[in-house]
């Protein structure tokens, strides 16, 4: 896992500076932010070779992106605690949770950001790991820096995991042959490559995993409906944490213990993420707009809330449209409205008993 700046006073006063960099004119831009991420680059160094480690992040702490900044929000202890579960190993590979669901890259991992591990590390880093971190777990070479490299392109170039699954006994199909350009070849596991869900914004869930393995009684979990929830959905999530320090970690299923995954079920709830600054619009929670991540804290959910009439999160578009800060460039204003009107106000039939909206 990444260290992080312990002083909260430090990352409010970068974070300040980084809205402010936003309000230049976007030529400057770049040399600020460079000058910026140079100063923080040379300060993790210090801690580090001082082997002092960052232990906490504050909430409003920013995160740089291609489209601006993103933010985490926890709305417990006042940020982000490094020292929980979720960022021990408590496997036999030097993994935890935090290895591919990074604070930076919103609770999951930017393939910029693995490359940049890869170089730090010569490709040691936990997440290299073979497993499921290279193309295939077999007929590959990592003795070797170039060897490395070429195992894990993919995770380097496109922040992919692999996910190897067995073909169930009871499938009502057969898996004739497998064409993998990485070796993978075997046709009763089959290996796909996905990126690491981020590990925030769970209360909106109704299913835990990509395919929603994690709610299914396959793998002795409860699919999340709308008379059990959210019941279902912290049950599924503390066996998702087991599993995974399993399949990933290389863990003997004795950790994390039941308190140790009630603290990684009570950290993950407690986090909302969004992207807080645009490129061109700057603060997204300005001028009375909902952007970022706190107002995710305090939206209403149920199972279904999607078939309301109600939206789950209000448009942000129309107060920044009316504030008197102009938009760069002008052609982002049209598309907004015009958006809003059809999301919002244009009824759509439904083949069934009654109309609604969507």
């Amino acid at each position: 896992m990444r260290t992080f700046a312990q002083q909260s006073s430090f990352m409010r006063c970068l974070s300040q500076f980084f809205v402010r960099s936003f309000r230049l004119p976007h030529q400057y831009k770049r040399n600020v932010l460079s000058g910026v991420f140079l100063t923080v680059a040379t300060l993790i160094a210090i801690v580090g070779v001082s082997g002092k480690q960052f232990s906490f992040i504050p909430n409003g702490t920013f995160f740089a992106n291609p489209g601006g900044a993103s933010e985490t929000y926890s709305t417990t202890s006042g940020g982000i605690d490094l020292t929980g579960p979720f960022f021990q190993s408590m496997g036999t590979n030097g993994r935890s949770c935090a290895t591919c669901h990074q604070p930076s890259d919103a609770m999951s991992v930017a393939a910029a950001n693995v490359q940049q591990r890869f170089s730090l590390t010569q490709g040691q880093d936990p997440i290299f790991r073979t497993v499921d971190g290279s193309n295939c777990n077999h007929s590959i070479d990592v003795s070797t820096l170039a060897g490395r490299s070429a195992a894990y392109s993919l995770l380097r170039t496109r922040g992919l995991i692999r996910i190897a699954i067995a073909v169930p006994a009871s499938a009502d199909y057969q898996v004739v042959s497998v064409n993998n350009p990485y070796g993978c070849n075997e046709s009763d596991v089959i290996s796909m490559y996905r990126r690491p869900l981020p590990s925030t914004n769970l209360r909106f869930l109704s299913a835990v995993m990509f395919d929603g393995r994690e709610s299914t009684p396959a793998t002795g979990t409860t699919k999340i409906l709308y008379s059990n929830y959210p019941t279902s959905l912290l049950n599924d999530l503390a066996h998702q944490s087991v599993d995974a320090t399993i399949n990933h970690a290389q863990g003997d299923g004795t950790r994390p213990t039941p308190a140790e995954q009630q603290q990684i079920v009570n950290f993950e709830m407690a986090l909302s993420t969004a992207q807080t600054i645009g490129n061109y619009l700057g603060r997204l929670d300005a001028h009375g707009a909902n952007g970022g991540p706190v107002a995710l804290t305090t939206k209403p959910f149920f199972l279904s809330i999607n078939s309301s009439v109600n939206p789950l999160v209000p448009t942000l578009e129309t107060p920044l449209l009316r504030s008197s800060t102009p938009l760069t460039p002008g052609r982002l204003s049209l598309p907004l409205p015009r958006g809003r009107r059809l999301r919002v106000a244009k009824p759509f039939s439904i083949p069934g008993p009654s109309t609604s909206r969507v």
